[in-house]
């Protein structure tokens, strides 16, 4: 039961942390600029490992990249909700520092070692922002509905 609440706390963890992103590309990047994001980026490195020598179009290379996202977010969750099963620090404690952990795990090291991207030690202010309010957004709602699933029962 406890994979299956923290999957669904954390997919829509990465729905809140989807809006967070929306939000900020809007106010902080010109309306033409298209960015590609890091699932995105992924999906097109696996594509590239596995010979495919043609570009994804924008449309299949965004949905992969949230297909990816969310199944990401879910795999994530699942794994907070076994971790703290019994235990479950204050959403607004547990969720950032939960999210700071990700965030350091995947731009620290795995998008670094897989190609995708420089680590977070090469980026200006603007992108470490970016990630880091959008993954602090990701961890709080994952941990407050995850609250809330417990609170209720389920």
């Amino acid at each position: 039961m406890e994979l299956a609440k923290g999957a669904v706390a954390g997919t829509i963890g990465v729905a809140g942390m989807a809006g967070a992103i929306t939000t900020l590309r809007r106010a902080l990047l010109p309306p033409d600029h298209l960015v590609k994001t890091h699932p995105e980026k992924v999906i097109e490195r696996l594509f590239e490992a596995l010979g495919r020598t043609d570009p994804l179009d924008v449309v299949t290379r965004r949905r992969l990249g949230d297909l990816i996202h969310f199944g990401y977010g879910a795999l994530w969750g699942a794994t907070y909700a076994v971790v703290t099963r019994g235990r479950r620090p204050n959403p607004f404690v547990g969720g950032p520092l939960y999210a700071a952990l990700l965030w350091g795990t995947n731009f620290g090291g795995l998008m670094p070692l897989l190609g995708v991207q420089s680590g977070p030690w090469t980026w200006n202010g603007r992108e470490f922002a970016f990630t880091g309010v959008a993954h602090v957004t990701y961890g709080t709602v994952t941990a407050l509905v995850l609250d809330a699933l417990d609170r209720r029962g389920s």
